[in-house]
């Protein structure tokens, strides 16, 4: 997957907006047609730098099916490029976990046959079963993703350990943040005490829009394609971004120092789905089934090393990655981090927040 600049943009969609027009789409009918025996392709939408290029080859290689890749940048981008699509123009959708149970319960996902997914076992234990799917039904678990603050210390000298930390007059315009409404909600909400960070309470809201309102005249870039590059080229000394990212910025750039926030650590996961209206859904699921075996999944984690739930992989990987507090966080800081629910309509007010901040 090549790499791309950053690339600034907000799509106002909520998942509530996404029901609405997504509602009609998925009967039982149609997903008993969903599989298109002569075909050697697969669709799918995934987000940037994230499924690297090198897997899809090899799975070309191996299998024969080519895989037409759709990217996108944040949660809202995904939910704007589904809607906006004709059924059946995906078969796989790899995205944010609380988008499983909106997109389940409008029928549109397919029920997971395991004897497809052999591979299926290859997944810990510890990451099966969460919130936003606790059978499996729909979802395979794809990586796990922190966000940390990373620090340039050759230009920050001071110690930012907390979200209070960046909050300071002297980082104007110096901080680069992820593109991602509800998990930038979600810190927010950590930051300023909140018990829930799903919670959407006037109290809650007025509590992130003090926070935010702070923190927006420091944040430079909102980026989900590649904070990290604004890290390398040195536009911006501070990032409250993506693990793996903040590691692959720390790779270019030693002196890049990574601290996971003292008030709650956002730890997101990203699933695997097939749609209930797949064209291709005996590809979608051998693509799948290749993503875990631990090999491949190994080498996904070599490349954009995120948290990997595949306990295959790891007789794969070194302990540059086993070792890393990146990419295996210590016991306490998953102790204190937070799952994003799906929250229906309650979503849109903190999409209306975030664009009405961010101007």
């Amino acid at each position: 997957m090549k790499r791309r600049m950053k690339k600034i943009m907000t799509v106002a969609v909520t998942a509530a907006m996404a029901i609405s027009m997504l509602a009609g789409c998925g009967s039982s009918d149609e997903k008993s047609e969903g599989s298109n025996a002569g075909s050697k392709e697969v669709n799918v939408i995934c987000w940037t730098e994230y499924l690297p290029q090198e897997v899809l080859d090899s799975f070309e290689e191996k299998t024969g099916i080519t895989v037409n890749m759709t990217t996108y940048t944040s949660p809202d981008d995904m939910l704007a490029k589904v809607q906006t699509s004709k059924e059946g123009t995906y078969d796989v959708i790899i995205g944010p976990e609380n988008y499983t149970p909106i997109f389940s319960k409008l029928s549109l996902l397919e029920e997971l046959d395991r004897e497809k997914l052999p591979n299926f076992s290859n997944i810990a234990e510890q990451y099966l079963g969460r919130e936003n799917d606790p059978e499996n039904t729909y979802s395979v678990p794809y990586m796990f993703a922190s966000a940390v603050i990373a620090v340039n210390t050759d230009v920050i000298t001071d110690e930012i350990t907390s979200y209070a930390d960046l909050l300071k007059p002297d980082y104007k315009d110096k901080i680069v943040v992820i593109e991602d409404s509800r998990a930038m909600y979600a810190m927010a909400a950590m930051a300023q005490g909140c018990d829930d960070v799903n919670d959407t309470s006037d109290e809650t809201l007025a509590s992130v829009e003090s926070y935010w309102k702070e923190l927006f005249p420091n944040i430079h870039a909102f980026d989900g394609d590649s904070p990290k590059t604004l890290m390398i080229n040195g536009e911006c000394p501070i990032g409250l971004i993506y693990g793996a990212e903040a590691l692959l910025a720390q790779q270019e750039v030693p002196s890049i120092k990574c601290f996971y926030p003292e008030e709650g650590v956002y730890l997101g996961s990203d699933s695997m789905m097939i749609t209930g209206a797949a064209k291709n859904k005996d590809n979608a699921y051998e693509l799948i089934n290749y993503i875990l075996d631990g090999e491949v999944s190994a080498s996904i984690s070599e490349i954009f090393p995120y948290v990997n739930p595949n306990k295959a992989a790891l007789e794969y990987l070194s302990e540059d990655y086993t070792k890393n507090e990146l990419t295996n966080p210590p016991e306490d800081v998953v102790g204190r981090s937070c799952t994003l629910m799906d929250i229906g309509d309650e979503a849109s007010k903190i999409v209306d927040l975030w664009t009405r901040l961010k101007g």
